[in-house]
């Protein structure tokens, strides 16, 4: 995904919320690319544990097909994604071409019913 490609898959998303969200979704990377990609994701994965507004944040491999990732992210709200997205790893994963495209949705975490 070149720099304008990421900027448009970011242009594109839906409103988000100002309240709390989740977002999910599939990587398609370069295979060629794939591993350089997983250690670029273990790095984002460690810094994200320290990033304002993160609740969660998880990547994984495909096991049958490498060069395909999936992740789930929770964040506080727009400010906390548009912060995390903002990080200079972010940015030089966007601008390293490692990834092919990217399908992400966006919904609101189920939460549990308390007992009484």
């Amino acid at each position: 995904m070149s720099t304008s490609e990421a900027e448009d898959f970011l242009t594109e998303l839906p409103p988000l919320p100002d309240h709390e969200f989740c977002i999910y979704g599939t990587v398609y990377a370069y295979p060629e690319h794939a591993d350089a990609l997983e250690a670029v994701y273990a790095e984002t994965t460690r810094l994200a544990q320290y990033e304002p507004g993160v609740i969660y944040y998880c990547l994984t491999r495909d096991s049958k097909e490498p060069h395909i990732f999936y992740f789930f992210e929770q964040y506080t709200g727009k400010k906390a994604f548009d912060d995390h997205n903002a990080q200079p790893i972010i940015q030089k994963l966007m601008d390293d071409k490692y990834i092919r495209g990217v399908k992400a949705k966006f919904g609101s975490q189920i939460k549990p019913v308390c007992a009484k």
